[in-house]
C-alpha cells in the first residue's frame, strides 16, 4: 500500500481526488493540508510515499515546499509531485529545479492522476505531454542541444520526449523506440535530473 500526502487548497478538487485515493485499493492517502504551514509540520511525521501538491497557496508558493523537502540529503524524502495549473514554462521548470520528481496538470482523468501516483512512488518521472514539450523546448532549443548549466538531453531522451509530447504512454513510447516501460522511464527521470543541478550537487555531496 503507497501513501500519498495531498497539498491542495481547492475544497472541491481536494475532495475529488481525496475520493479517487479512497476508490483505490492501492493508495492510502495519510493526510491533506490547504496551507503550506500544515504541509511543513504534518509532512516528517507522516513520511508518505508521494507528496502530491498544488503550488499557488494561501500562505506561499509551494516551490518553497519542494525545495525544502525535494533537495534534503537527510535518510527520508518524498517523491514529489505537481499537480496544478500553472503550465507555463517558467513555473514548470522552477517546480522540476527545485525538486520535483513529475509534474502533471490538472484536468487529467482520475487513472491518469493515479497512474502518475503510483509511478512516483516507484521513484519513476511522471511527465504529461504537454509538460514533455516544455522540457523539450528547453532542452532541445539550443542546436548543440544545450540547456543552461550544460545539461544536454541524449538522441534516446529526446525521442522519448517527443512521443510523450505526442500523448503516447509509456507503454506506448516503449513500443515505437522498442525499448522497455522501465528503459522509457529511466530516460524520463533522468530528462529531469538534468534540470535539477542543485538537487544533483546536494545528493552527490551527501554520498560523497
Amino acid at each position: 500500500m503507497l501513501t500519498v500526502y495531498l497539498v491542495e487548497d481547492d475544497p472541491l478538487l481536494a475532495r475529488h481526488v481525496l475520493g479517487a485515493f479512497q476508490r483505490a485499493s492501492d493508495v492510502r492517502c495519510v493526510g491533506h493540508a490547504a496551507r503550506l504551514s500544515q504541509a511543513r509540520d504534518e509532512l516528517p511525521l507522516f513520511r508518505p510515499d508521494v507528496l502530491l501538491t498544488d503550488l499557488g497557496l494561501p500562505d506561499g508558493d509551494a516551490i518553497d515546499l519542494i525545495r525544502e523537502f525535494g533537495c534534503t540529503d537527510v535518510a527520508w524524502r518524498p517523491n514529489i509531485l505537481v499537480f496544478s495549473v500553472f503550465g507555463d514554462e517558467v513555473r514548470v521548470l522552477e517546480a522540476i529545479e527545485s525538486g520535483a520528481d513529475g509534474y502533471f496538470l490538472k484536468g487529467c482523468s482520475d487513472p491518469e492522476l493515479l497512474d502518475a501516483v503510483r509511478g512516483a512512488a516507484r521513484g519513476e518521472s511522471p511527465i504529461s505531454p504537454g509538460i514533455a514539450r516544455q522540457v523539450l523546448r528547453r532542452l532541445g532549443a539550443a542546436p548543440a542541444h544545450a540547456a543552461a548549466g550544460g545539461a544536454r538531453l541524449s538522441p534516446a531522451e529526446q525521442a522519448v520526449l517527443r512521443l510523450v509530447a505526442q500523448g503516447y504512454v509509456t507503454e506506448e513510447v516503449g513500443e515505437r523506440l522498442m525499448m522497455t516501460a522501465h528503459t522509457v522511464a529511466t530516460h524520463v527521470r533522468a530528462v529531469y535530473g538534468k534540470l535539477q543541478p542543485a538537487r544533483t550537487e546536494v545528493l552527490a555531496g551527501s554520498v560523497s
